[in-house]
């Protein structure tokens, strides 16, 4: 069972129906009718969503409770207002499929809309509400039918029906609030065409005309098809304001007075001054005589505009053509018999068989039509896509949509394609509140048959769409370091950086990896050279004899040729130099191995120094005493040294002041000179005389 819908300028009527396959035949299990609240429609467009969605709200609920079914799709059809039609035509090699399956026809239909959007200017802001087939080819050859055949060419030929999408998207937007998604979508001279106006007569030039309230919806049919919509914005509104301007009646009463000019010939009313009026049909005609010539002058001239002759007959449908001498109207501007112009009505169409109460008037077979094409799938754009192995209606525009359309009409929400973002951070910086933004989530995974896809991926009918679940944002994970500045500066022209002394929530930062939560307050303050040179130490380096040395001393920091404090504090872009300070001496790194010699002081054997050494630098002998240079190389030569008496005093404990007389003898000879030489073993022998 389906639920069809039309939702009308004035009036909804919602049907529950089924196809009796083996009679070809509709049977209508339920209907409810509703008008709407207020003037919630004009002309067929819907200018109040809400008003109108809560009036198919109702006729919803109601059939539910008549089914005891709950109602969650729906087949629409849309009125004409803005009507653009364009032919499209498609050619399909079909020398390899076998036998043409159901699918195949239709997706050469789609195809063939699809070119006839192309031909249409601003195709991106139109809507393909609906499509006929004017005719399919075999082999070069006319035939009713494809499906089922077999040969090497086909082709179709479709006249496409298109309207501006903002008609379109407020009616999709009234079901979204009413809980229910279109399984079918056509147009309404589609849906009305479909039963007056069958298969079998389109051979004949025939005109359907459906007068609502708003609109006149036209369909033309020719040799076997349908070959032309169109669309007069004029219709049984217009004769309602005609009485209620003449009458001074508001619109509702306007709309009585001219549904009892089919039943009664005197007319009872109030007006709108609260005073009791009656009127006799023959006074109501006159009044409305002019607007029916108007109506009727528009829909014959679209007519003649659309066929280019006037047609063998016309059939009209609609409440708006129940007004009498509007038929009449029609057949004396077509200049055609007035038996060639009728008002078809409910009760007498075949294909409808109604197991309730029995739907009967003109106004009727526009929502018996919708309920007949989507059981029988036919003119309806929408192609079928699976998302995740579930079948889903997309209504296409004519070319292919992306991924993202389809999934966002398939009734997914942007949160059910993309993760949710992981919340903010905010945190004060010197005084100034900072938010870090959450991490993005990740969008789902998107495979098209089988294919990795995104959701700019085109998606033609029939397509496979499999799509994961999305990944929310993982928690931000913010570091001290990554929102405090560095410190740029250089040191003897080599840059280098640091960073400021932090404190969080009023404690010293150790670690500039520490992680920043929500709420925290951090403050920074510049290094001073105490801070970032405490532990810092100059090395020298140089060489003894080709052997490396590297020493650590002490260093002093100068900027500009001054040393500067240790409460200085370190600013962007500064320029300082190091200057080392207590530099070691050239004494404290010499350990040289010198030859020795004995000789005997007074009996005793003492050791004397047979070589000595210099001490080289840049040519130049340098005095053991001075301080290291950083780059010397320093060379130690040793040398044999003579020795001589005087070197021999450096072992005897003796205050020269107090020494009166002394005697040296060496070897047992008395010796006078202390540059005396002595030799290897000698025995020196040192008086002293009181």
């Amino acid at each position: 069972m389906i639920f069809g819908l039309d939702i009308g300028t004035r009036t909804l009527v919602g049907i529950l129906a089924d196809y009796d396959e083996e009679n070809e035949k509709i049977v209508i299990r339920d209907f409810y009718e509703l008008e709407h609240e207020n003037r919630a429609m004009l002309d067929g467009q819907i200018h109040d969503v809400g008003k109108v969605a809560k009036s198919v709200n109702k006729v919803k609920q109601m059939l539910e409770e008549k089914s005891g079914e709950k109602l969650s799709e729906v087949a629409i059809a849309i009125a004409g207002r803005f009507l653009i039609s364009s032919i499209g035509t498609y050619e399909l090699d079909i020398s390899t499929q076998g036998f043409l399956s159901e699918d195949i026809v239709r997706n050469m239909e789609l195809e063939a809309v699809k070119l006839a959007t192309e031909k249409i200017q601003y195709y991106e802001s139109m809507y393909c509400v609906g499509y006929s087939v004017l005719y399919y080819s075999l082999d070069g050859q006319w035939i009713k039918h494809l499906e089922g055949q077999k040969g090497n060419q086909a082709k179709v030929k479709v006249l496409a029906a298109f309207l501006p999408r903002n008609v379109v998207e407020a009616m999709m937007s009234v079901l979204e609030r009413s809980g229910l998604k279109p399984f079918h979508i056509t147009l309404e001279p589609i849906a009305a065409t479909s039963l007056v106006v069958p298969e079998d007569l389109r051979s004949l030039n025939i005109v359907m005309v459906d007068v609502g309230a708003g609109t006149s919806d036209i369909a033309i049919s020719n040799n076997g098809v349908i070959i032309g919509y169109g669309m007069v914005p004029l219709a049984g509104d217009e004769i309602t304001e005609a009485i209620s301007e003449s009458l001074l009646v508001d619109f509702k009463v306007a709309e009585k007075i001219k549904r009892e000019l089919s039943e009664k010939e005197t007319i009872t009313y109030k007006d709108i001054l609260d005073n009791s009026q009656e009127i006799s049909k023959e006074e109501v005609l006159k009044i409305i005589n002019p607007t029916i010539d108007n109506i009727a002058d528009k829909i014959v001239k679209e007519i003649i505009n659309l066929n280019g002759r006037s047609p063998s007959a016309v059939m009209v449908v609609g409440g708006g053509g129940k007004v009498p001498g509007f038929i009449e109207k029609i057949a004396e501007k077509l200049q055609i018999p007035k038996s060639r112009v009728s008002l078809k009505t409910a009760s007498n169409l075949e294909k409808i068989v109604f197991e309730c109460l029995k739907l009967e008037g003109s106004e009727y077979v526009t929502p018996l039509g919708i309920v007949n094409v989507a059981l029988k799938k036919e003119g309806s754009v929408f192609n079928n896509i699976k998302i995740n192995h579930q079948n889903f209606n997309i209504l296409f525009m004519g070319k292919d949509m992306n991924v993202l359309q389809v999934l966002l009409q398939a009734g997914y929400s942007m949160d059910r394609l993309v993760g949710a973002p992981s919340p903010a951070i905010g945190f004060e910086l010197n005084g100034k509140l900072m938010i870090v933004k959450g991490e993005k989530g990740r969008t789902a995974k998107i495979r098209i048959n089988g294919d990795i896809a995104d959701f700019n991926s085109p998606v033609k009918p029939g397509d496979k769409i499999e799509i994961e679940e999305p990944e929310n944002g993982g928690p931000v994970s913010l570091t001290i370091k990554q929102v405090i500045t560095p410190i740029k500066y250089y040191l003897n022209g080599e840059p280098k950086i640091t960073y400021p002394i932090v404190f969080k929530n009023g404690k010293k930062v150790e670690d500039l990896e520490e992680k920043i939560k929500d709420g925290e307050i951090i403050q920074t303050v510049s290094p001073t050279i105490e801070d970032i040179f405490k532990n810092s130490n100059e090395k020298i380096y140089f060489t003894i004899n080709n052997l490396p040395y590297e020493v650590s001393v002490g260093t002093v920091i100068v900027k500009n040729g001054e040393i500067l404090e240790k409460d200085y504090k370190i600013k962007n872009e500064d320029s300082l130099e190091t200057k080392a300070i207590e530099l070691p001496k050239l004494k404290d790194f010499l350990n040289i191995e010198i030859e020795k010699t004995k000789v005997f002081l007074n009996g005793k054997e003492i050791l004397l120094n047979k070589e000595e050494f210099n001490v080289m630098f840049d040519g130049r002998v340098i005095n053991i005493e001075e301080e290291i240079m950083n780059g010397a190389n320093y060379t130690i030569k040793k040398v044999q040294k003579d020795l001589q008496l005087i070197d021999i005093f450096n072992h005897l404990s003796l205050n020269v002041n107090e020494i009166k007389s002394y005697e040296i003898y060496i070897n047992g000879e008395k010796v006078e000179s202390f540059l005396q030489k002595i030799n290897p073993g000698a025995d020196v022998k040192v008086l002293i005389n009181d």
